[in-house]
């Protein structure tokens, strides 16, 4: 069973595009498909824009899991219903196998532990297409891979989509340290020189507690910290620890969702640049590989008196813009075809 993810990093950024450009692929492949999603996000109509957003077209044979409303009223058939137990926020997850294609809206749960009960009833054989948002993010890190979508819904102003992209990219792109589990004790240093720090880097302070602990842990070769970092809490962590004689240390992290959970994407910019200058070696327990990010030029702009309208920004030079500056392979499937997306999916089955 492999797993991949998709995530949008705003509402209107296509991923729903993405994601049914992915099944038709893997359908005429005739892989076995098992669709789900995190969280609830199938309204009909944006809530903010009031314009129509787009089902997930499932095709026939695919295995869906959503909330059981979701699945009766869809216009596709489903069979073989089955009780996951796990809730969502529409009601109890059901996997149905579709007779007939329609679609369907995706729900999911919102916690890593739940939707990997849920996966736990795909085929072994299967290929999971996992839908998400990059708001409810945590639960993918139990996929293999990710593939992003974002655009002009995100902002207009191309030079900031891609120094945003080029960001996540250098998260998801740090290496995986093999090593020892953190321990029960925060603040304790293990027999190995492991400084295990629970609760993660969010909050203000935590970057200085951090480097109380580590001047008072003796000379731990690793620190070990779970949970969710906060950009400028690591750098203010940087910021207070006193580093020298201490080339050699390495900081890990859970994952690198974990690190894009909180804060500003730009300040992972300030960060990467300190980490040179302090001389640590970053990296994480384990990750998910980012095979591409989709460009859409899509976005609403107000009419007046809080309406809508779909209006577009010039497609080519903004993913022009885009694709010249970052360093993770970029495409708009509307404006170049479906070509590059599916190359990174033939890298997926690999």
């Amino acid at each position: 069973m492999r797993v991949l993810g998709f995530a949008g990093t705003a509402k209107n950024t296509g991923k729903t595009t993405t994601l049914e450009a992915t099944i038709k692929f893997f359908a005429d492949k005739h892989k076995n498909l098992f669709i789900t999603g995190i969280g609830y996000d199938g309204e009909d109509f944006d809530n903010l824009t009031g314009l129509p957003k787009p089902r997930v077209f499932v095709p026939e044979g695919a295995v869906v899991a959503s909330a059981l409303p979701l699945l009766e009223s869809s216009d596709a058939k489903f069979t073989d219903l089955r009780d996951t137990g796990v809730r969502c926020a529409v009601g109890r997850i059901f996997l149905g196998t579709a007779t007939a294609p329609g679609r369907v809206v995706l729900a999911g749960p919102a916690s890593a532990k739940d939707l990997s009960a849920v996966l736990a009833f795909a085929p072994d054989d299967s290929v999971v297409l996992l839908d998400g948002a990059f708001s409810r993010i945590s639960p993918m890190v139990v996929a293999d891979s990710l593939i992003l979508a974002t655009g002009a819904a995100r902002s207009r102003d191309s030079h900031r989509i891609a120094r945003e992209i080029n960001a996540i990219h250098k998260v998801m792109d740090l290496p995986v340290i093999y090593g020892p589990s953190p321990g029960p004790g925060t603040g304790q240093t293990s027999g190995d020189g492991t400084l295990n720090v629970s609760g993660g880097l969010f909050l203000p302070g935590q970057g200085q507690e951090l480097a109380w602990r580590l001047d008072g842990a003796g000379k731990p070769s690793t620190v070990c910290v779970t949970g969710i970092v906060n950009p400028q809490v690591f750098l203010e962590a940087l910021g207070e620890m006193d580093l020298d004689g201490r080339r050699d240390l390495t900081v890990v992290f859970d994952h690198p969702i974990m690190l894009l959970l909180s804060g500003d994407l730009l300040r992972w910019e300030e960060v990467f640049g300190a980490i040179p200058e302090a001389g640590l070696a970053v990296g994480v327990r384990a990750s998910t590989e980012l095979l591409g990010v989709t460009i859409n030029p899509y976005t609403p702009t107000e009419s007046g008196a809080g309406k809508y309208i779909a209006s577009y920004v010039p497609p080519e030079s903004f993913l022009g813009d885009i694709d010249g500056l970052t360093q993770i392979p970029c495409t708009d499937i509307m404006l170049e075809g479906p070509g590059k997306l599916h190359s990174w999916l033939e890298k997926f089955l690999d």
